[in-house]
């Protein structure tokens, strides 16, 4: 690539990380509806989705780290765009939880928004301290997400059946 070939694309910083971030998201959306699709029971499309996640967030992309920690860098129009975008992918999140609690499978206490806000910023934090190498393999980590939630949110009959 030429050196002015970027600035006759992007006419500012800005362009380009809403690209990045546009990019990420969709990866990520793409990700979790594929996991999600291939599930039959309620419980198991959570788990799933919660593992695509995971695994979006630890594939290496630096669209995901631009995606978690430069967006509040935008300004205008470009952090309103962002914004936008980043609400449709949590969007998928709150329809699958909305669908999952009209089910019975979450418990009826659960403040279903809160739950995807905490789930969700619990699940990116993965990505600052996750290490291949590391103590906790990403299987160990989406495990115990798993139980957390299977012990926390799910109905009683849910967590029988997901054991």
């Amino acid at each position: 690539m030429l050196p002015g070939s970027l600035h006759y694309r992007y006419q500012a910083k800005e362009d380009i990380l809403v690209d990045l971030m546009r990019l990420g998201l969709e990866q990520a959306s793409i990700a979790v509806t594929q996991a999600v699709a291939g599930a039959t029971k309620p419980a198991e499309q959570l788990r799933r989705g919660i593992n695509a996640h995971l695994q979006m967030l630890v594939s290496g992309s630096d669209m995901v780290y631009v995606l978690l920690f430069e967006w509040r860098s935008l300004r205008g129009e470009a952090r309103r765009e962002m914004i936008k975008l980043r609400d449709r992918y949590e969007s998928l999140w709150a329809a699958m939880l909305k669908l999952l609690a009209e089910q019975g499978v979450i418990r009826k206490d659960m403040d279903l928004e809160l739950l995807r806000l905490i789930g969700l910023g619990a699940l990116n934090w993965v990505a600052t301290w996750f290490r291949e190498e590391g103590r906790y393999s990403l299987e160990d980590i989406g495990d115990f997400v798993w139980r957390m939630i299977r012990s926390a949110v799910l109905e009683e009959r849910e967590q029988r059946r997901t054991s």
